[in-house]
């Protein structure tokens, strides 16, 4: 897996410890029909056994399993000062 990151997101990981969980995020409804959506967390996953470590540079980013057979990670960093989240992209 190829992971395109820019350098002000490497820099906004790199002050949250250097580590990064990208993993799938599924809400269930009783109505509607199960989403999941891939998202990027700050920090290293409870247990890493579902999770595989890739390394970028001198990050550690954490890619959930289910979703590792994708060619390409995109991330990117958007939001204001203390609002900054990092948006995650598979292709």
């Amino acid at each position: 897996m190829y992971v395109e990151i820019d350098n002000e997101s490497k820099k906004w990981i790199e002050a949250k410890e250097n580590q990064l969980t990208v993993k799938i995020l599924e809400t269930k409804t009783c109505c509607a029909p199960v989403v999941q959506e891939v998202v990027a967390v700050p920090g290293k996953p409870k247990t890493t056994d579902q999770f595989t470590e890739l390394k970028v540079d001198y990050l550690s980013i954490y890619v959930h399993k289910i979703i590792c057979n994708k060619e390409k990670l995109t991330l990117k960093l958007s939001g204001i000062s203390f609002l900054k989240s990092l948006s995650a992209k598979l292709q």
